[in-house]
């Protein structure tokens, strides 16, 4: 066995490898599928290993091997702490051994206190190994367990480029653990109603980890998709195409509140790649082969291929956390000397001159926008989405996907890192920009929308409900599903969880309660409805008189929501039954910029009415 445990330079130095955890509360959503396929491809970039954590075994049948093999399963890197794997070359003991067998022949030989890691490990094919599943699993391991699993995987290391791990779909000290010390995290998730909707749970959980360890990395993979963008697959809860656009929405709406406020998770954490749905795994893994063993051509394969390099892409990519823990202290000890060396070197020196260089401009400033531009400074820990999705929404209004809003930050902090001056600090990690940092916000040259003429006022009309700064659009009418098979009828706006909602008219109040919406405030007028879902407080009860401007309510997650932000639906008084129902009359739902166009209608009148009398 000591030929495979060679490390050999398969690509570039560069390459770091790492631990990569896959990890998921909800079943049946390709963990094991994902873990040994994407371990199988690893394989030919360098030495890999699987480990399977899962006491149902499924990534060590999938791949041919015995569940519970009688070297040990994978129990045993809990329960042993291990040496390093045998090799060709002698240890330290052996050659001590050696010595003083030469000098005093017959003497008792030093023991190593470690026991061997190669009982555990099987060979599935080349470069590829695994340690597998076995019945113990079922135990809950201690904290001195974990501790002695963190310790084999450091071991392990020594060994393996790459180390793929697949565990159960729970969330206990083991997942927390694994969280902790993995390079990193992936999900799976299915493009179904429950798989997302159990990720948004799922990932409220996860920032909480984030919180206490900013280099925790996590990434999310869409697998088993079935069909191209457009497909729609009869009997499901929602369909592919709106289950996807749900999910390019989900990781900026997680929220974790707390005192300061509420976080969110970026929404970059989304690999731009989808895992499709193929009979083939099925028959892979009857067979015990991965699937670039069984079919190394088929789109699954090509996928997953795909993966492999988002997946290196992110393990070579520096974490940006504050790292200076005891063991990495040392590290900073050159660069602390060579910055003193600077330092004195310029201090010698007499500045040639106190004059500061001119600031460069971008294309975009050599002409001012109809629409304006806007800047804005980062307080500590600030995400740039939510201002990216304000931007987009107040110059293009248009609800951006995840890639055209990852976009146009890069095109924003490419701008600001163009154009500021040597004593101004530049953005280098769009995922952590520093406190005080001042950036302008342009209208995105990469997103464009043929209605934007019109639907501008409509945006800036209905953001301007929300008492937010930075409020923004995340869900137009028919835009993407809400459950249940049916189109988005209505307008979301988000901001943050507690914002003011104010009503656009006078009118009746009416209070609904239920399942899907929450806590809903309808404003009945002059036969139509006005209303607003997924409310938090609700400032009137049903019957009361509202005026145009007056707070309504605040901004909340009441309801079936992944995110905190208010629902404004639209309805016209109906006749039939099967509409929705404000007090003891019937509504048919529109499209909310009728409600828009009508009121700019009647303002117009009025206003007309009002000049003729003068």
């Amino acid at each position: 066995m000591g030929e495979k445990f060679k490390k050999t330079l398969i690509f570039a130095d560069s390459d770091n490898g790492g631990v990569v955890h896959i990890a998921n509360i909800k079943g049946g959503v390709g963990k094991s599928t994902v873990a040994t396929n994407l371990a199988s491809a690893f394989s030919k970039q360098g030495t890999t290993l699987i480990i399977d954590l899962d006491v149902q075994g499924s990534a060590t049948v999938a791949l041919g091997q015995e569940i519970d093999p009688e070297g040990g399963s994978s129990w045993n890197l809990f329960i042993t702490r291990f040496g390093l794997p045998q090799s060709d070359k002698k240890s330290l003991l052996e050659r001590v051994n050696q010595k003083l067998w030469q000098v005093v022949p017959g003497i008792p030989e030093f023991k190593s206190p470690a026991k061997s890691l190669n009982s555990l490990i099987c060979k599935v094919h080349d470069g590829l190994d695994l340690i597998a599943a076995g019945p113990d699993l079922f135990k809950s391991p201690s904290r001195f367990q974990l501790e002695n699993l963190t310790y084999n995987l450091r071991i392990l290391r020594e060994s393996y480029k790459y180390i793929i791990i697949d565990t159960p779909s729970v969330w206990n000290p083991l997942t927390k653990s694994l969280y902790h010390n993995s390079d990193l995290n992936l999900i799976p998730v299915t493009l179904n109603a429950l798989s997302t909707r159990s990720l948004r749970d799922y990932l409220t959980h996860v920032t909480a980890l984030a919180r206490h360890n900013p280099a925790l990395r996590v990434r999310i993979i869409k697998n088993e998709v079935f069909g191209k963008q457009n497909s729609k697959i009869k009997g499901k809860t929602r369909t592919i195409n709106e289950n996807r656009k749900f999910l390019e929405n989900l990781c900026e709406q997680v929220t974790i509140q707390s005192s300061s406020g509420v976080s969110l998770l970026p929404q970059a954490i989304m690999f731009d790649l989808e895992i499709p749905e193929s009979a083939i795994v099925r028959d892979a893994q009857d067979e015990g082969l991965a699937l670039n063993m069984y079919h190394q051509y088929s789109a699954i394969t090509k996928a997953f291929e795909e993966l492999v390099k988002r997946v290196q892409y992110v393990l070579n990519t520096p974490v940006c956390a504050n790292d200076f823990s005891n063991g990495n202290k040392l590290r900073y000890v050159p660069f602390a000397l060579a910055a003193a060396v600077l330092l004195a070197a310029v201090s010698l020196n007499d500045p040639v001159s106190e004059l500061i260089a001119p600031r460069p401009l971008a294309p975009q400033q050599f002409f001012t926008p109809s629409g304006g531009v806007f800047s804005h400074t980062f307080s500590d820990g600030e995400s740039i989405y939510k201002i990216a999705k304000y931007a987009i929404s107040r110059f293009r209004a248009i609800v951006p996907s995840y890639s055209e809003v990852n976009r146009y930050i890069n095109e924003t902090v490419s701008i600001h890192n163009l154009t500021c001056r040597e004593d101004e600090p530049r953005v280098d990690n769009v995922h952590s920009i520093d406190k005080n940092v001042t950036m302008t916000f342009y209208p995105p040259e990469s997103i464009k929308n043929p209605q934007e003429k019109e639907l501008v006022p409509v945006y800036k009309y209905f953001m301007g409900l929300v008492d937010d700064k930075y409020v923004y659009v995340t869900g137009d009418w028919c835009e993407r599903g809400t459950g249940g098979g049916q189109p988005h009828y209505g307008m979301d706006v988000a901001a943050k969880y507690g914002t003011v909602v104010y009503s656009p008219i006078d009118g009746e109040i009416v209070l609904k309660n239920n399942a899907t919406a929450g806590r809903t405030v309808g404003v009945v007028s002059d036969g139509t409805v006005i209303f607003f879902s997924h409310l938090d407080k609700r400032f009137l009860k049903t019957g009361d008189k509202v005026k145009k401007g007056q707070a309504i309510g605040t901004i909340g997650m009441t309801g079936r929501t992944s995110g905190p932000h208010v629902h404004l639906g639209y309805g016209i008084r109906s006749q039939t039954n099967n509409d929705i129902t404000f007090g003891k009359y019937h509504y048919r739902v529109t499209d909310p910029k009728l409600f828009f166009y009508r009121q700019m209608y009647i303002n117009k009148i009025s206003d007309q009415t009002l000049a003729n009398a003068d």
